[in-house]
C-alpha cells in the first residue's frame, strides 16, 4: 500500500512539472501570435465585470495589436536636416519648411469663409476611432477616405523607412464652425493625430512621457514623432512628422502571454485605483542610446501602451465635470497613461494628474537590451 501512495505521489510531482513546464514554455509568443490569438478570443475588445470590495468596474476596452510576422528591435536615428521638393506635392500653393521635421501646407480655395471670425467647436473621436464615418460638408467623405487623400500627398515626399499607423488615429478633430450672424453651421476642418511606424508597428512617445518626474534634458532623444495632418473643405491640406532611420539589432523578440497583462491590471482594478481602461494598443516606446558609434540615438522598446481612469485609492469617487465645460473620456482629470513591459507584463510606469508621486526608477529610459527567444526556453 504504501508502495502504490509512494508511486502515486511521484506521479503527481512529475504531472505538476510537466504541467509547469508546459505552461512556462507556452507563456510567450510572437506578435503574429498574439494579435491572431486576441483578434479571436477578442473580437470586441476586452470585455470584463471586476467586482471590488466598493464597486463593479466594468471592462469594455479596444485592444489594438499590429498585424505583423515579427516584432524587432531597433536603433533609432531621428534625421535633422530634411528639405522637399514641394513640385512634386498634388495642386498649387504649397509651402514648406525644413529641419527635424518635415512640415508642407497647402493654401485654402479664396472661396473658403472666413472661420476665423466664426465659433468654433472641437469633437474629438478617440480610439477606435470609426474610419467610416461621413463629414457632410467633406462632400460626404469619410474619415478613412479623407484621411488617403492626405496620405497619398504626403507619399509624395516621404522620405526614408517612415510609416504612419493612419488606421488606427489616436484623436481625430472635427472642428464645426457656426456663423454668428446666420446661425448656420458646417464642418470646416478636420485634423488626425496618428503614430509613426518602425517595422509596421507604432512607436509611441519616448519613455520619459510615462513618466512623473522630469529627465535631464538631451537634445538628442527621440521624443515626439506623431503624424498630425489635416485638410478643410476648401482645398487647404496639411501635414507634418519627423523623419526616422533605423538599423535593426535582432529579428524578433518573444512577448509575454496577453493574461500576464490582463492580470497586471485587473490587480488595479481590484485596488480600487483602476475605474475604466480606454485603450490597450502593443507597439514600442523609445529609449535613449548613447555614444553609438553610428549615430543612433534611440532604441525600441516593446509595451502595451494602456489609458485609463485611475484614483489614488478604491474609497475615492470620480470628480464630477463642470457643468459648464463638459469633458470627454480623455479629457478626466483621472486621466493616465500606463507603460507595461511587453515583456514581463509588469508596470513600467504610469502618469498622469492623479496618479501618487513615484520613486525614480533609475534607468528606465535607457536601452538596457532585450529578452531573446533564448532566454524563455
Amino acid at each position: 500500500m504504501k508502495r502504490i501512495i509512494a508511486l502515486l505521489s511521484a506521479i503527481m510531482v512529475l504531472t505538476l512539472q510537466s504541467v509547469s513546464y508546459a505552461a512556462k514554455k507556452e507563456q510567450y509568443y510572437t506578435i503574429s501570435q498574439l494579435h491572431d490569438q486576441i483578434t479571436e478570443e477578442y473580437p470586441n475588445g476586452w470585455q470584463e465585470s471586476i467586482q471590488t470590495k466598493w464597486r463593479t468596474v466594468e471592462i469594455n476596452t479596444p485592444v489594438i495589436v499590429p498585424d505583423v510576422d515579427k516584432m524587432p528591435i531597433l536603433f533609432l536615428h531621428q534625421v535633422k536636416d530634411n528639405e522637399i521638393d514641394v513640385s512634386l506635392l498634388p495642386g498649387e500653393g504649397w509651402t514648406s519648411d525644413s529641419g527635424k521635421r518635415i512640415s508642407a501646407e497647402r493654401a485654402s480655395d479664396p472661396s473658403k469663409p472666413k472661420f476665423d471670425k466664426m465659433k468654433i467647436e472641437s469633437n474629438h473621436y478617440y480610439a477606435p476611432v470609426d474610419m467610416e464615418m461621413r463629414l457632410e460638408d467633406f462632400e460626404g467623405k469619410t474619415l478613412r477616405e479623407l484621411a488617403q487623400e492626405i496620405m497619398e500627398a504626403l507619399e509624395c515626399v516621404n522620405q526614408g523607412e517612415n510609416g504612419f499607423d493612419i488606421e488606427h488615429p489616436f484623436d481625430v478633430m472635427v472642428n464645426v464652425a457656426t456663423d454668428p450672424k446666420t446661425k448656420k453651421s458646417q464642418e470646416c476642418y478636420v485634423d488626425y493625430l496618428a503614430y509613426q511606424t518602425v517595422a509596421d508597428i507604432p512607436l509611441f512617445w519616448h519613455m520619459s512621457s510615462y513618466l512623473t518626474y522630469d529627465l535631464p534634458i538631451w537634445k538628442e532623444r527621440i521624443s515626439w514623432v506623431n503624424l498630425l495632418m489635416g485638410m478643410n473643405a476648401y482645398n487647404g491640406m496639411r501635414f507634418i512628422y519627423y523623419p526616422l532611420q533605423s538599423k535593426t539589432i535582432v529579428e524578433d523578440i518573444p512577448l509575454m502571454d496577453f493574461s500576464k497583462v490582463q492580470n497586471t491590471l485587473r490587480k488595479e482594478v481590484e485596488a480600487g485605483h483602476i475605474r475604466k481602461i480606454l485603450e490597450m494598443r502593443l507597439g514600442y516606446t523609445a529609449v535613449d542610446v548613447k555614444d553609438d558609434p553610428e549615430g543612433f540615438t534611440g532604441a525600441t522598446k516593446p509595451i502595451w501602451h494602456v489609458e485609463v481612469w485611475w484614483c489614488k485609492n478604491g474609497k475615492a469617487r470620480m470628480k464630477e465635470d463642470d457643468p459648464d465645460y463638459p469633458t470627454n473620456d480623455h479629457g478626466k482629470l483621472e486621466y493616465a497613461k500606463i507603460a507595461i513591459d511587453a515583456q514581463t507584463g509588469e508596470i513600467l510606469s504610469i502618469t498622469g494628474d492623479a496618479v501618487p508621486k513615484q520613486q525614480k526608477n533609475k534607468g528606465v529610459e535607457k536601452y538596457q537590451g532585450y529578452l531573446g527567444w533564448e532566454d524563455v526556453k
